[in-house]
């Protein structure tokens, strides 16, 4: 097997616990359209595949017109963007899981459906964008996951193939998206999963990132 030479890693309900902030903004934006607030465990639900869905599925969710959807979505992005990284914080380990794979010479990507401009200021401000070196937003390529556009252009930017790379997420489109880029796939279980943790068919579940750190070290062993 080829040594790892790259990881790959969605942010929200992986590295990042960015629920709160996103529910904010949603129920800012409801508010606004006279309708109720979300719950916590709605806004979970509801977070994974972009904005846009995201917005979707809270108006629908309160009872909500969805033909002004591209309207709306613009409006939450004003309101979130804001404040995209007010309560948002790194998920326990992943600083020290991201400080190992760097010093064992990983080079490492964020491949996410979040925008890009909110990708980066929630990464400014928590202090680990300085461990990546691509990151590769919902709005950077036509593409989104589940498609492998995203995790192709980052294994591009980072100059490894796909046999040589891994990805870390926490719902059914990033492992989705990493078996059709090649890549194998890794899952967290504390995220936003749509799906029972079984049926991701990841290959290996993460009950923390730090369990990530064996399995990579491992990986990154050249063969005897």
């Amino acid at each position: 097997m080829t040594s790892l030479k790259a990881a790959i890693f969605d942010l929200d309900g992986t590295l990042v616990d960015s629920a709160r902030d996103l529910q904010d903004a949603a129920n800012a934006l409801l508010a606004e359209e006279g309708l109720r607030a979300v719950s916590l465990d709605e806004t979970k639900s509801m977070i994974g595949d972009g904005v846009a869905k995201l917005v979707e599925r809270a108006i629908v969710a309160t009872g909500g017109d969805t033909s002004r959807l591209p309207l709306l979505v613009s409006r939450f992005l004003e309101i979130y963007e804001a404040n995209a990284s007010r309560c948002t914080e790194a998920y326990p380990g992943v600083v020290a899981t991201l400080e190992h794979l760097r010093r064992l010479g990983l080079r490492l990507a964020i491949v996410t459906n979040k925008p890009y401009a909110a990708t980066t200021e929630i990464l400014d401000a928590l202090g680990l964008r300085m461990f990546f070196d691509a990151v590769i937003g919902g709005d950077t390529l036509l593409e989104r996951k589940p498609h492998p556009a995203p995790i192709l252009a980052a294994l591009e930017r980072l100059g490894a193939g796909p046999d040589a790379a891994l990805m870390v997420g926490d719902n059914y489109h990033d492992v989705q998206a990493a078996r059709a880029a090649g890549v194998r796939a890794f899952a967290v279980t504390y995220g936003y999963s749509h799906k029972p943790h079984a049926e991701l068919g990841a290959e290996r579940l993460l009950d923390a990132m730090s369990e990530l750190l064996p399995i990579v070290e491992e990986a990154c062993s050249p063969p005897l």
